[in-house]
């Protein structure tokens, strides 16, 4: 009968609420959510806990690629596609708790963003940039407020960025940062200072990369129902030659776990290889982890 293939085919009601899902529902605040749901994962070895969002814009549209950076002396004779497959994969584990005093842990994390020239096989469909970044940092709940204002948390680290690549086509900095997280209801912020780890000119591959990138940047989140609304803003903070970078997402449901996602990126560094050329694009496709 209709009643019993509709039995067969949904799951039985589980008699008893899962008692991480009910704790995160009873946390007041995104921030404080999210490191519920953490907590009861980062022990599981068979999870990765997301770090930053991971998502897959299979439709990446950069209306002027830079061929030179990636192509050198080939670019008179070969081209760029002007659309191409971006991607970032972000995961993290903790090493340690209680690190500095209560409330603290040592984590572990590594980011990878790749640009994929998938549908260019003229050239054989090769990698445009990949972005690999290990980071190693401290997270602690402060009970002090910041300019009359608490974070919810308090990140402090050591970034490493680079593209795996060598001679012309090599980059890499280091960095020390620190990240304040704010909320306040359905909204989340962060402002995330760095300081670079100098490097000797010789062994500099992107100079006065500080210029492109700033000293740091601020992100907000916005939680609307099942929509959320994400940004990231970046600026070098000159009053000459002033140069920054934007990004924006938009996330929507789609089906199960997964979520449809629209990134507009307008700016400078948004992939290492290319650091020093503004850069315009716009990719949709889905997100599989989101920042909360």
């Amino acid at each position: 009968t209709e009643e019993d293939r509709s039995d067969y085919y949904l799951p039985e009601e589980p008699k008893t609420p899962d008692p991480v899902v009910k704790r995160a529902k009873e946390a007041e605040g995104l921030l404080l959510q999210r490191s519920v749901r953490e907590s009861a994962s980062s022990n599981n070895p068979f999870v990765l806990t997301p770090h930053r969002p991971n998502y897959f814009l299979p439709i990446t549209f950069n209306p002027h690629p830079d061929e030179r950076a990636f192509l050198g002396d080939k670019a008179d004779d070969e081209s760029l596609d002007k659309v191409e497959f971006k991607y970032q994969l972000s995961f993290k584990f903790p090493v340690a708790y209680n690190i500095v005093g209560k409330n603290t842990s040592l984590w572990v994390a590594y980011t990878q963003q790749s640009y994929w020239q998938a549908y260019n096989g003229a050239i054989s469909a090769p990698f445009r940039d990949t972005n690999y970044e290990p980071e190693v940092f401290i997270v602690t709940q402060p009970e002090l407020s910041f300019l009359s204002m608490k974070p919810s948390f308090i990140s402090y680290g050591f970034d490493h960025q680079s593209n795996g690549q060598s001679d012309t086509l090599s980059r890499s900095w280091n960095r020390l940062y620190v990240d304040l997280t704010f909320e306040n209801g359905d909204t989340a912020y962060s402002i995330k200072p760095w300081y670079r780890i100098p490097e000797s000119n010789a062994g500099d591959d992107n100079p006065n990369i500080e210029k492109y990138f700033g000293y740091g940047e601020f992100r907000v989140f916005h939680a609307i129902d099942d929509y959320t609304i994400d940004m990231m803003l970046r600026n070098n903070l000159r009053a000459s030659d002033n140069k920054g970078a934007i990004e924006v997402g938009f996330t929507f449901p789609l089906w199960g776990k997964s979520r449809g996602y629209i990134q507009y990126f307008n700016g400078y560094g948004q992939s290492l290889l290319g650091y020093n050329q503004s850069s315009q694009t716009l990719g949709i496709g889905i997100m599989l982890t989101n920042w909360l």
